[in-house]
């Protein structure tokens, strides 16, 4: 599960790059370092994760940041999740061949705890996905709904109000050329009309 975990984690931290920065073409960026997390499999084993190959990767994001940030936000979650292995990573290589290593309780292959991340990462990428597509107008409805019950039920509102926004007619027989008054009201997605005559 340690290249799922590599494009989940370079999905996440694009998109909340993406929403800090205001960068355009979200999914042409996710995409991208969706597939940077891919390039260890290209390079010589020692050259696999080092932090080196990112001095380039940064260099080139003056002249075209659109390619090369979502580039090196991939990169490094391959990284990451590779420094939680078993394998760890040779951070500075060449210039030592030192081996580094996360935490002792690291994530093996297929493990137990390795499908806990991936189930952990899929929730928070779905979570960043709809802030980064929908932030504002999240933020704003929960803003002005400070109840989450109130917030949930005014979506439903406005769903009602969409479906219910069609047009009512009334026929009226104008022989008599009576003055009426007509009075329409809608109440739980019911629309009531009252005529009455008109009484001065």
């Amino acid at each position: 599960m340690t290249k799922i975990n590599e494009v989940l984690t370079a999905v996440i931290l694009y998109c909340i790059f993406s929403y800090i920065l205001q960068l355009p073409n979200l999914y042409t960026g996710i995409l991208i370092s969706a597939m940077a997390t891919q390039i260890n499999l290209i390079l010589p084993k020692d050259y696999r994760h080092t932090l080196i190959l990112v001095i380039p990767m940064m260099a080139f994001s003056i002249e075209y940041p659109n390619i090369t940030i979502p580039l090196t936000i991939g990169y490094l979650s391959s990284i990451f999740i590779s420094l939680l292995s078993k394998e760890g990573c040779k951070l500075v290589y060449p210039f030592k061949k030192t081996t580094f290593t996360g935490p002792k309780n690291y994530l093996e292959n297929d493990s137990k705890k390795d499908y806990a991340a991936t189930t952990f990462l899929l929730v928070l990428m779905m979570i960043t996905l709809a802030f980064s597509t929908n932030g504002m107008e999240i933020i704003n409805d929960i803003t002005e709904n400070t109840d989450f019950t109130e917030y949930i039920s005014h979506g439903n509102t406005t769903d009602v109000n969409k479906t219910s926004n069609h047009p009512h007619y009334i026929t009226i027989d104008a022989e008599n050329c009576r003055n009426m008054n007509i009075t329409t009201k809608t109440e739980n997605d019911t629309t009531t009309t009252i005529i009455k005559d008109y009484v001065v």
